[in-house]
């Protein structure tokens, strides 16, 4: 029988096109015994849902030059309209740093039964990967056990992170035979390592506010560090990995940061006026373990302020300001949180989510070269994506 829709995938994408399905002759399949395998995981098994960002603020903190390609999915559902659809199904979601969105239950579990709601158990096939996808008269879908024929296919099978949650990179080989344009999946929202990390080793668990410059780019990037066994990770070095990623394959990459948000030569002062030691200096400026570290980096005596030398006060005072490390690698794209790369926006058709020049063709979520930073990014560019992909082919349905 030949289906009105097929959709490839069960993860956010999937199950929010699926919902906009009703009155159609349609199947998700799923390569899982289960659906939502990496959205359980999210936010900490909380799952952050989206945040409170505008449209345009929301495409400006995207890494990509062409965010705005989102333009017409965040407009047709966009954060409001993820909020209410929750909410329809007696889910309420909840701000949490005046920035983040999760459900009150605090359960990735609920938002996917809320996904879950009213698609109808037998529209799901679980353990059907799909290995094969051919156009003839119509779609031809091939798993390991069963053939498949629809007059529409939605491919929602994610990129290449936690690849034992299902994100295996299918899409890339599903697509071989439609000469669609793409760039290989790479690390996006990982942590990175550090060469002689071991010099850091006394400062694991630090975090701190902060601003950065890569060596390698002009702007300045600002928020949280975190110093752990390997190197750095926290919400800023996860946001900017996939561009020392991209850096790294042209030669070396250094980052420098300052490791206070105080103001060096105010609190110099005080410190000197009190007639106190260099140590009470850095422990005004930054935290104990940070202290000790600079002063013992540079060899520097505890002395009195006034005893020591202008050279090493400046030597004091770069290193604070202007803390430099060498990056050695990103975190591989299998254990990042997304990945960047997939199919190339230019292949996609913004207004509905099909691929060009492929009628009955479309694609949503982290399949596409567009991943977000953490702060509920990537869900949103899901929902929104899946939605706007189910009603394209539904209004098509109804057209036709």
């Amino acid at each position: 029988m030949i289906k009105d829709v097929i959709i490839v995938g069960g993860g956010p994408a999937g199950l929010m096109a699926a919902n906009q399905l009703k009155g159609t002759d349609f199947l998700l399949l799923e390569k899982n015994e289960q659906v939502g395998k990496k959205l359980m995981l999210t936010g900490g098994k909380r799952c952050n849902i989206t945040n409170v960002l505008s449209k345009e603020a929301f495409m400006a903190s995207l890494n990509s030059k062409k965010s705005k390609f989102l333009y017409k999915a965040l407009t047709q559902f966009g954060r409001e309209d993820i909020i209410g659809f929750f909410r329809d199904r007696a889910l309420n979601l909840k701000l949490e740093q005046d920035f983040k969105f999760f459900p009150e239950t605090e359960k990735s579990r609920d938002v996917l039964n809320s996904l879950l709601r009213d698609i109808e158990p037998g529209r799901i096939l679980y353990n059907q990967a799909v290995r094969e996808i051919q156009k003839e008269d119509y779609y031809v879908i091939k798993t390991k056990t069963d053939t498949y024929y629809a007059k529409n296919v939605i491919l929602c099978v994610g990129s290449n992170a936690y690849p034992s949650t299902g994100s295996s990179g299918d899409i890339l080989k599903l697509l071989e035979p439609f000469n669609v344009g793409f760039k290989q999946f790479s690390p996006a929202e990982a942590p990175i390592y550090l060469k002689n990390n071991e010099v850091y080793k006394d400062l694991q668990g630090i975090s701190l506010s902060t601003e950065l410059k890569m060596s390698t780019r002009k702007q300045t990037f600002k928020g949280d560090v975190i110093f752990t066994h390997f190197g750095l990770s926290g919400p800023l070095i996860l946001h900017i990995s996939e561009l020392i990623y991209e850096d790294l394959a042209k030669g070396p990459v250094s980052l420098s940061f300052s490791l206070t948000t105080l103001d060096f030569d105010k609190v110099l002062n005080e410190t000197v006026a009190k007639n106190s030691s260099v140590l009470a200096l850095l422990e005004s400026l930054v935290q104990k373990r940070l202290a000790k570290y600079v002063l013992d980096a540079l060899q520097i005596e505890n002395v009195s302020l006034k005893e020591l030398s202008s050279k090493k006060l400046n030597a004091i005072k770069d290193r604070i300001l202007k803390f430099t490390v060498e990056v050695s690698h990103v975190e591989v794209k299998e254990k990042s949180f997304v990945n960047a790369g997939g199919i190339l926006l230019e292949e996609i058709d913004p207004n509905t989510m099909a691929l060009k020049n492929h009628d009955g063709l479309y694609i949503a979520g982290e399949s596409m070269d567009l991943a977000g930073p953490i702060g509920g990014f990537n869900i949103t560019i899901a929902l929104s994506t899946g939605h706007l992909a189910g009603q394209s082919v539904k209004q098509k349905l109804k057209g036709a």
